[in-house]
């Protein structure tokens, strides 16, 4: 006879509160771990984009070269600021009809009315994500703020105007500088003795959100002041304050003292470590922001005779 057996029961037992929470803690030390590294890829990519955003442009400017033997004018302005409208503008429009932009190009007002608003120019509000940094939180910006009125797309690419100030506002007459465009400037390759290859023709700001006021760097659309310049008076990401007629103080990321007199930008971006720039022979390069002052100097003038270093 075969003796009865009791069936067997599985009993599967739980996580202990102490189990869960080392799970958890798990958890979150491999969260910490991989979020640096995703945050590091996308901005990886971002500069990438970056880079090559700036590359289509130094491009579109060798085109404009091809077809009218010179590049256009960093910036001008032929009616100063006390008239009934402002006929100013910078280079970035210029280029347009080169990036497969020829409508954009041909319908963009250069002018506005004295005090008027980018609201009555509807192509003036619009964006085009070529000239956008992708690492910029505010690239693009039409307006920020709905105390100001519009005043334009703002974008992050700016071209090298000088080793040092720029013009005072309203300045019409072009005061010539050592850079490669600059107010009124007609610059030819065979201008650039120092050599396309050492001389910075592109690089970088950061776009500010507008609070009260308005912050006019990297405003393409009524362009004065230097808005669409900048300056290797000093390194990328430098402490040392820009001066513009508007702008607003963002210590660490765009620091500015606002003055009608002796602006200047400089190379700024959201890439970790320094900025992308572009050279003239429309290379580009990721300059640090330990660069050495001399050198970088130096890559701001077209024909200064400097002898460019590493960087």
């Amino acid at each position: 006879m075969i003796p009865d057996m009791k069936p067997t029961v599985s009993r599967s037992r739980g996580f202990t509160l102490i189990e869960l929470l080392v799970v958890i803690a798990i958890i979150a030390i491999l969260i910490g771990l991989l979020l640096p590294a995703v945050q590091k890829v996308r901005e990886a990519a971002a500069r990438m984009k970056c880079s090559n955003n700036l590359k289509q442009i130094a491009l579109a400017l060798h085109s404009h070269h091809d077809a009218y033997s010179n590049l256009p004018p960093g910036q001008w302005n032929t009616n100063g600021a006390n008239v009934t409208y402002y006929n100013r503008g910078c280079w970035v429009p210029h280029v347009w009809s080169f990036m497969e932009q020829d409508s954009a190009f041909r319908d963009y007002k250069t002018y506005m009315d004295a005090g008027g608003s980018a609201d009555s120019y509807p192509n003036a509000k619009r964006v085009f994500t070529g000239f956008v940094c992708p690492s910029d939180p505010f690239g693009g910006k039409i307006v920020t703020a709905a105390s100001f009125p519009n005043q334009g797309f703002h974008g992050n690419y700016v071209a090298c105007a000088a080793t040092t100030v720029f013009n005072p506002a309203g300045d019409s007459t072009g005061t010539k500088r050592d850079g490669i465009m600059y107010a009124q400037s007609k610059t030819r390759f065979a201008d650039v003795t120092d050599g396309l290859s050492n001389t910075l023709l592109l690089s970088e700001l950061n776009v500010v959100a507008d609070t009260t006021s308005h912050d006019i760097r990297g405003r393409y659309f009524n362009s004065y002041d230097g808005n669409c310049l900048f300056s290797t008076l000093n390194p990328p990401n430098t402490n040392v304050a820009d001066v513009d007629v508007n702008c607003i103080n963002v210590p660490g990321r765009a620091p500015c003292t606002v003055s009608g007199s002796n602006s200047v930008q400089h190379a700024r971006s959201s890439h970790t470590g320094g900025v992308n720039a572009t050279l003239g022979d429309g290379s580009v390069r990721f300059i640090p922001n330990g660069v050495d002052p001399t050198v970088y100097l130096g890559l701001g003038s077209r024909a200064g005779g400097e002898v460019a270093g590493s960087y």
